[in-house]
């Protein structure tokens, strides 16, 4: 059996592989035609020039996680400004992702679930459309895929070891996205109420853990209090304030050097058009639930601007919070009918450019069945759902768009081919059969009556 687990996760690995070095090499997304990879572009340029996590010299910014752009200004440093030395990285990152998957479904059903919760993360086509584009999700799917599998070792094993290496591995994570931080407190508070060794010994490999976590995110802390004043993860304002100044929304502020991937981004996409709905109005918009695009909305609105005149970045992402939460407790039902919808456009059936994500298709309807199916692994079951939970719950709070699912995706492979293989060998439960039903029926009224309007969301 070991042999053909080894044998599955080669074949899985190459599967992935494969296509996702032909998209990287063939169709690599240009850093004009998004601005959060044209923002990572510029940080990366900055950093490899020595002028340090910067818009640009003489202005540092904590508005980007650090971890990607960090690693693009290594590639810089060596490759010259290419990009494709970097997406090679990210189509082995995405081969390992689903080798991860596999292993981490074969320690549920073995060989069965390892090939097809395998096959069907190397083989998503939006996990593979990723890899051309430099944007965190294929670093931050390799760090949950690394950390289902840490964190399932840690709960077969309650080692301190399996302890330290999952709070390294989510504090990495946290450099690509925070929310792998409310993953670890989900599953902590599992752990700690439903753990079998004694509540010490629950405790102390907790706080192992939650000791590894900030060691990765020390340095960033550090820089921001050093640069700053403030020891965040980042902010939400900082590249508008930045782009347009506090003066006048639709200029620049004369000091200001626009890079040229932004000038030629704004001449494909207008940001009032792209970003906002109501022509820049952020009353339509719900703002705590989308700070990140809701910041390109408030920096059309002159009377928003005119509130964080003289503010620093840290003091304006402060002031654009405050100003969600007036929003909020102006509009309670709008804002939870909002949040509601978030939640349920996880089961949508299209992706981030709006086509139809074939895998997804396939998998949905067995979902909420796979739910009781890997639940005969307490480790497994333990690990995904926390996980699951967490990205939901960041959903429900924040805008959801299709690209946020985009990491989690091996993890709903997971629950897919799980139920797959427990509709296969028959003789359904009656709770197994209302779950089957709910899988159909849910994703089938969340694509009719929640997505509409631009497909991509």
């Amino acid at each position: 059996m070991k042999k053909r687990i080894d044998k599955i996760l080669i074949l899985v690995f190459l599967a992935a592989l494969i296509p996702r070095v032909l998209a990287a090499v063939y169709a690599p997304h240009q850093p004009w035609q998004h601005w959060d990879v044209a923002h990572d572009v510029v940080i990366a340029r900055n950093l490899a020039a020595g002028h340090g996590f910067a818009n640009e010299p003489g202005h540092p910014t904590a508005y980007r996680y650090p971890l990607l752009p960090l690693i693009l200004s290594v590639f810089f440093r060596v490759f010259g400004e290419r990009y494709i030395p970097f997406m090679l990285l990210q189509a082995l990152l995405g081969a390992l992702t689903a080798a991860m998957t596999a292993q981490t479904g074969k320690k549920v059903f073995g060989k069965p679930l390892a090939l097809s919760a395998g096959l069907f993360t190397a083989l998503n086509p939006e996990l593979i459309s990723f890899t051309r584009m430099m944007l965190t999700e294929t670093l931050f799917a390799f760090f949950l895929a690394l950390a289902g599998l840490l964190l399932t070792g840690f709960l077969e094993k309650r080692s301190f070891l399996f302890a330290a290496l999952s709070g390294a591995v989510l504090g990495a994570a946290s450099l690509c996205r925070p929310v792998a931080l409310v993953w670890e407190a989900v599953f902590g508070l599992f752990f700690i109420v439903r753990g079998e060794n004694s509540f010490s010994s629950r405790v102390k490999l907790l706080l192992t853990m939650a000791l590894f976590t900030i060691l990765p995110l020390s340095p960033w802390l550090y820089r921001n209090a050093a640069v700053s004043g403030k020891p965040v993860l980042a902010t939400s304002g900082g590249i508008t304030f930045w782009l347009y100044g506090h003066n006048d929304a639709e200029r620049a502020d004369e000091n200001t050097v626009r890079p040229l991937e932004f000038m030629k981004i704004n001449e494909e996409l207008n940001p009032r058009n792209y970003f906002t709905t109501g022509e820049g109005d952020p009353a339509d918009m719900v703002p705590v639930f989308n700070m990140e695009p809701s910041y390109q909305a408030f920096s059309f609105e002159q009377r928003v601007v005119d509130r964080m005149e003289g503010l620093n970045e840290f003091e304006a992402d402060r002031e654009l919070n405050l100003m969600a939460m007036e929003y909020i407790r102006g509009n309670p039902l709008p804002s939870l009918k909002f949040a509601f919808e978030n939640i349920m456009k996880t089961f949508a059936y299209t992706e981030m450019s709006g086509r139809m994500n074939i895998v997804l298709c396939m998998l949905m309807p067995f979902f909420f069945l796979g739910v009781h199916t890997l639940s005969v692994n307490r480790s497994v079951s333990w690990t995904v759902f926390s996980c699951l939970i967490s990205m939901l719950a960041v959903h429900f709070i924040f805008y959801f768009d299709h690209r946020f699912r985009v990491p989690y995706e091996p993890f709903l492979a997971l629950l897919g081919t799980a139920g797959i293989y427990r509709f296969w060998q028959g003789n359904l439960s009656v709770r197994e059969k209302i779950s089957l039903i709910a899988g159909v029926f849910v994703p089938a009224a969340v694509n009719y009556f929640l997505v509409w309007g631009n497909p991509s969301g």
